[in-house]
């Protein structure tokens, strides 16, 4: 396994623990071409012990926190006043130049598909993959247990490639190289609020290099997911149980449904709940390993209708928002079929309600301090250079 380049900031004795997540800078690599992967690699898992989850129950209590999303943009989805979640869309589909239309890949690289794919790396020589999606112009998102072992300390992972809408080996918009990351240095330790591989902080982020041609990923793939924070687009009333629920999508490349070789979709409810003092989403799938660090999106879709005589799009309707990442399910792959993840929110590590505009909690907390690292060599940071840029 190779050792990472690794910079740690010199903060004010004053900065938050948040602050002090280190950015890993990965080497150079020419990888830009589109093509196949040359070797199958395994789906990457969680390898963290599954909490007893027999007596598990969703939230009802009041949230402290005020949700947000990155982004303005709204969409025909969320809720309305009957405060039951929903996600509705115009029945079409962007178009692309990059696949066959007459290809069963065509629909996978169409936007807003085309912005999750297989993230491939090495774990201690053997090739092995999760799932990760782009949510800035040059920023991905995936689990931080894609990114090294729980309480590994300085080893991790290495020899990233991104492959945003993968299909059968295929990577229609080519390869692309992560240069640096971020997680959480409780996952490093092994120190995370939770139980097993319930934590709070199971998310990473990492910047994705340019191509050759100078270009973005957002600007090659069709755009980008946007972020939510603080359970974005949940809500609760007597006709939800006065439970915490959204209508939720669930994207990645889970191993075991067709070897993981294809874009998978899961669609459901989805419910807040606190394992051992870890804030958690939970919901039933048939995800297994593979789909690790795959998005969870509310409002997902790709086109708004024309609305006329009064017809509006709801509430918290921002389109195509990561509330959270694949973080772990029960091993066994035929039962109880549920999946879960750490949410997108303040909580112990990241208590701050912004962190450098980028919004609040873990994830806001994670993408400031990868946008303020400078790349090697250079006078400017990554946001000074684009990469963060809605």
């Amino acid at each position: 396994m190779k050792k990472i380049l690794l910079i740690a900031a010199c903060l004010p004795l004053a900065a938050l623990a948040a602050d002090l997540d280190t950015v890993y800078f990965y080497p150079p690599s020419t990888t830009f071409s589109s093509g196949s992967e040359s070797l199958p690699a395994k789906a990457h898992s969680n390898k963290l012990a599954a909490p007893d989850t027999a007596e598990l129950e969703p939230e009802s209590a009041e949230t402290r926190y005020k949700a947000g999303a990155s982004s303005e943009t709204t969409a025909t989805r969320a809720f309305g006043n009957f405060t039951v979640p929903y996600t509705s869309k115009r029945v079409s589909a962007a178009t692309t130049q990059a696949v066959d239309p007459n290809s069963n890949a065509y629909l996978s690289a169409t936007f807003p598909y085309s912005a999750i794919g297989k993230l491939n790396f090495k774990v201690y020589g053997m090739d092995s993959f999760c799932s990760a999606s782009v949510i800035l112009k040059g920023v991905i998102v995936t689990a931080a247990h894609c990114m090294q072992f729980y309480g590994a300390g300085t080893d991790h992972f290495d020899s990233y490639v991104f492959r945003p809408a993968s299909y059968r080996g295929s990577s229609p918009y080519g390869e692309w190289t992560p240069i640096a990351a971020v997680w959480s240095t409780t996952w490093s330790r092994g120190n995370d609020v939770g139980d097993g591989s319930a934590v709070d902080n199971d998310l990473a982020v990492m910047i994705v290099g340019k191509n050759k041609s100078e270009q973005f990923i957002s600007e090659v793939v069709g755009g980008h997911l946007n972020y939510g924070w603080n359970n974005y687009s949940f809500s609760k009333s007597k006709k939800t149980g006065n439970l915490w629920t959204a209508a939720v999508t669930t994207l990645g490349y889970p191993g075991l449904l067709d070897n993981g070789e294809i874009l998978q979709r899961s669609d459901g409810p989805t419910y807040l709940t606190t394992i051992s003092e870890a804030h958690q989403l939970y919901q039933g799938s048939n995800f297994t390993g593979g789909s690790s660090g795959g998005p969870w999106l509310v409002n997902f879709g790709y086109q708004n209708p024309k609305f006329s005589e009064g017809a509006n799009k709801g509430h918290k309707a921002i389109a195509n928002v990561v509330v959270g990442v694949t973080s772990w399910g029960t091993v066994d792959p035929n039962q109880p079929k549920d999946n879960y993840s750490s949410q997108f929110t303040q909580n112990k590590r990241y208590p701050l309600a912004d962190y450098g505009g980028f919004g609040a909690g873990n994830i806001a907390a994670l993408l400031n301090r990868i946008c303020a690292a400078k790349p090697e060599g250079s006078p400017q940071t990554f946001k000074q250079l684009g990469y963060c840029d809605q």
